[in-house]
């Protein structure tokens, strides 16, 4: 079945119950580095960390943590991105709106050293990070803190045992729905057709979203504004078309 057709299908059928998935409470698995970090690289990781990391102590994981508590300034708006790889997406984002604070979690420590280096000598004040599980921010952020979520090819766990470790399920959800302010957005890419599925599936059937595509081909094309990141603009192999999910709270 072609992109198009289950996507129609996914139109028809969302009210269909989705089998429950119980969220790990740690959602990282395998490896978390890659290949040896080159000097300049190591240099960022040591010396940048600790100026753009949130601290522990802040992520309490109760829901009491507020995002102004997390900048030394205050911003009109915040956004979260789970997962941002090696950082370009959020950082042309921090410098393109510079009002906005922007939180994002990378567990792997090379792509958090990649973004670390690309700092350097650029404007990204509005940016706090975790080299952790992105739900361990999610979890400590207040109820109706956030102005969106940015979860961007997310690792598709290809095989069924591993479904559950996928980052989209009920319960997580639950938690998007709870920090998002009403109208929030939660923004979810993949070229991964099955996890697409999944996504539309899961985040259709939620109570508290309500997808904002008004044709089939809103999917396929990217936003206006669009920053597309390195996976996106490299392509994965066997790939075919990237495709967009944009969901607004309640």
């Amino acid at each position: 079945m072609n992109c198009n057709a289950w996507l129609a299908n996914i139109v028809v059928s969302l009210k269909n119950s989705t089998q429950h998935v119980t969220t790990l409470p740690r959602n990282i698995f395998g490896r978390r580095k890659g290949r040896p970090l080159k000097k300049e690289r190591r240099e960022a990781l040591e010396e940048l960390l600790p100026k753009f990391e949130i601290a522990k102590k802040k992520l309490t994981e109760d829901h009491s943590c507020l995002p102004d508590n997390l900048f030394h300034t205050p911003y009109s708006s915040y956004w979260l991105e789970i997962g941002f790889g090696q950082g370009e997406h959020v950082i042309a984002l921090s410098e393109r709106n510079t009002e906005t604070g922007y939180l994002g979690a990378e567990p792997f420590i090379n792509g958090m050293a990649v973004f670390l280096k690309n700092t350097k000598d650029r404007n990204t004040d509005n940016v706090r990070v975790l080299m952790d599980d992105g739900m361990i921010i999610a979890r400590s952020l207040g109820n109706a803190s956030l102005d969106g979520i940015y979860i961007l090819n997310p690792d598709p766990w290809h095989k069924k045992r591993h479904h559950k470790r996928r980052i989209i399920n009920r319960e997580n959800l639950d938690i998007f729905a709870k920090i998002l302010k009403p109208g929030g957005q939660l923004v979810m890419t993949t070229d991964v057709e099955n996890l697409a599925k999944w996504m539309c599936t899961y985040t259709g059937n939620h109570p508290d979203f309500i997808w904002q595509a008004g044709t089939i081909e809103d999917c396929l094309t990217p936003p206006e504004n669009w920053i597309p990141t390195r996976y996106e603009q490299k392509g994965a192999k066997g790939s075919k078309k990237m495709i967009y999910l944009i969901y607004k709270r309640k």
